[in-house]
């Protein structure tokens, strides 16, 4: 409760473009995040509600992806720069929450959010739609930015797939258990 009452001030938003890239990341992970809740959940009642929280978070990715998508158009270097650094340094709202960190290895475990969906259904959707990766014309500043965004986006897909592996290893082990327990 403390923190709902403190509020949040995000360690990616330094900058208005840095605040627009933020939002336009964090509502498409939030609305994700909700919707695997609710599917997770068992109870058609807590689906249907998160669904509906689901959409309402859709509306507002698109509104400040659309922000962003001007602000590409506008300031190209600017824009880049201030993607890579929210892409890069993303962070949830509910990091400073305590035993945020537990509660997170939970929820990836459980397959709400984790490594695979943060880079396949968060960032890649939105940064195809904006094209990210094939704006031309950038300046030193905006280029390097993009460099580092696509170094960065490689190391996170190789991160990815080692969590899918170990979990699938897991899965295993656990499946392998349980029939042996069987017998």
């Amino acid at each position: 409760m403390s923190h709902m009452s403190e509020g949040f001030e995000s360690d990616n938003a330094h900058s208005m473009l840095q605040s627009v890239a933020y939002v336009a990341f964090q509502e498409l992970a939030t609305r994700i995040a909700h919707r695997n809740t609710g599917h997770h959940s068992g109870d058609p009642l807590c689906d249907q509600l998160l669904a509906k929280i689901a959409n309402d978070e859709n509306l507002h990715m698109v509104f400040y992806r659309n922000l962003l998508k001007a602000a590409l158009e506008i300031a190209p270097d600017q824009a880049m720069r201030a993607i890579a650094d929210v892409v890069t340094d993303f962070r949830m709202p509910g990091h400073g929450i305590p035993g945020f960190e537990r509660a997170a290895a939970q929820i990836a475990i459980g397959g709400i959010y984790n490594l695979r969906i943060h880079h396949d259904d968060v960032l890649q959707p939105v940064l195809r739609k904006l094209r990210v990766m094939e704006v031309t014309g950038l300046g030193p500043v905006g280029q390097q930015a993009q460099d580092e965004l696509g170094v960065f986006l490689d190391g996170l897909d190789s991160q990815a797939t080692k969590f899918d592996e170990r979990q699938a290893a897991l899965l295993a082990r656990r499946a392998a258990a349980a029939a042996a327990k069987q017998q």
